[in-house]
C-alpha cells in the first residue's frame, strides 16, 4: 500500500516506524539505569509458568530486573495489605483486585484483566473420551477449594449446570489452589481432577476442555500496587503482558485472550 504513497511520504513514514522502535528500546534502557532493587511481580501459582514464557519476549528484557513471587492469589493478597513490598500483582481472580481498589491499595486505572483462565477434565492414569464420563464416576475427583479459589469456584458451577453436583460433592478432594489440585492428579493420588487448561498445555498433557459456558467467565486480573517505587517499569510490563503478541502467546499457552479494550471498560472504579 505505501508504494501507491509519494516518494516523501514513504520517507516519512519509514523514519517513524524507526525512531517509535528506538524510542521504545530507549525507555526500557533508561528503566535499568533507574533501577535499584528488582521489580516484584506477585504473581499467582496458576500463572506462573505462563508469566516466566511471556517475559521471555520481555523487549530488552536484560535491561529490566525483575523478580517473581509465586504463591495463592488470597496468600499474595494478604501481603499485600500488610505492606509486602511488591510492584505489579497478577491475580488468579478480579475479586482480590477489585479489594484492594476499593482499600486505596492500587495505582488509579491500573486495573485490568490480562486473560481468561479454562478448565479441563484430566486424569493422569486413563485417556478420557468425554464428559459424560463423570456421569457414572464413582472415585475421588479432585478440585480446587470453590471457597477460595477461583478455578474450584468455576469448576463447581461446571458441576452444577451438569447436575452433577450433588451426586460428585462427596467425592471431592480439595486443593488449596488450583496447583495444588493438579499436582494432586499428576501424581495419581487422586485419579481424576479438574484442573486449569493451561497447565495441561505447558505440561504437554490432553484433557477434556469443559466448555465456558458452564462456569462463569475466571477473569484474571492485574494491578500496580501502590506503594511501588517503579510505577513507570511496572506499567511498562503491564503493557507488555496486553498486548497483542502477548495475548496471542497466553492463547497458546491455554487461556483465553483479552479480546478488546471493551474487556477493561468494566473495571473502572465508581469513583473515575
Amino acid at each position: 500500500m505505501l508504494k501507491h504513497l509519494p516518494k516523501l511520504a514513504q520517507i516519512f513514514i519509514a523514519l517513524t516506524v524507526i525512531w517509535l522502535a528506538l524510542q521504545t528500546s530507549y525507555v526500557f534502557a533508561v528503566d535499568k539505569q533507574k533501577q535499584t532493587k528488582p521489580l516484584r511481580i506477585a504473581v499467582a501459582a496458576n500463572f506462573a509458568p505462563a508469566l516466566k514464557i511471556l517475559l521471555a519476549d520481555l523487549p530488552n528484557k536484560n535491561q529490566i530486573n525483575y523478580q517473581i513471587i509465586s504463591a495463592a492469589t488470597g496468600t499474595l493478597y494478604q501481603q499485600i495489605k500488610h505492606g509486602a513490598p511488591f510492584d505489579l500483582f497478577l491475580s488468579a481472580d478480579s475479586i482480590r483486585p477489585e479489594m484492594l481498589e476499593q482499600e486505596k491499595l492500587i495505582i488509579k486505572h491500573s486495573r485490568k484483566t490480562y486473560a481468561y483462565g479454562q478448565i479441563a477434565l484430566w486424569s493422569a492414569t486413563q485417556p478420557l473420551q468425554s464428559l459424560n464420563e463423570l456421569s457414572h464416576y464413582t472415585g475421588k475427583l479432585a478440585i480446587a477449594n470453590p471457597d477460595t479459589a477461583p478455578y474450584g469456584k468455576a469448576a463447581q458451577q461446571a458441576l452444577q449446570h451438569l447436575s452433577l453436583w450433588p451426586k460428585l460433592k462427596n467425592q471431592l478432594i480439595t486443593g488449596i489452589n488450583i496447583s495444588q489440585t493438579f499436582q494432586q492428579v499428576r501424581s495419581q493420588a487422586v485419579p481424576l481432577g479438574i484442573v486449569a487448561y493451561s497447565q495441561l498445555v505447558i505440561n504437554n498433557y490432553q484433557g477434556i476442555i469443559m466448555p465456558t459456558a458452564y462456569y462463569q467467565p475466571i477473569a484474571q486480573q492485574l494491578v500496580i500496587v501502590k506503594s511501588s517505587q517503579q510505577v513507570e517499569i511496572a506499567q511498562q510490563v503491564s503493557d507488555f503482558i496486553l498486548q497483542v503478541s502477548s495475548q496471542k502467546t497466553l492463547q497458546a499457552l491455554g487461556y483465553l485472550p483479552v479480546k478488546s479494550p471493551r474487556d477493561n471498560i468494566q473495571v473502572k472504579t465508581q469513583n473515575d
